[in-house]
């Protein structure tokens, strides 16, 4: 789904998820995000290199960060 070699940062924001990728990368990362159907995430907005991650709730915005960085062997 989400490649680590893309994704450099992952800061949260209240119920938002902003996710740094390398240049030319976000919507890719954003569509796979997308196509995972994760019931938490209520949608993505991808720009050249930066993912807008829109989440219910900021405790499910925490948890689904944690999930993210455990999956792509980031420290949490």
């Amino acid at each position: 789904m989400v490649a680590a070699e893309f994704i450099h940062d992952i800061r949260l924001a209240q119920n938002l998820l902003v996710l740094k990728t390398s240049p030319g990368n976000a919507n890719t990362v954003a569509a796979g995000l997308d196509r995972a159907n994760w019931p938490e995430v209520v949608g993505t907005v991808a720009g050249d290199d930066t993912i807008l991650v829109v989440l219910p709730d900021p405790a499910t915005a925490r948890a689904v960060r944690h999930r993210l960085l455990q999956m792509l062997g980031l420290p949490a």
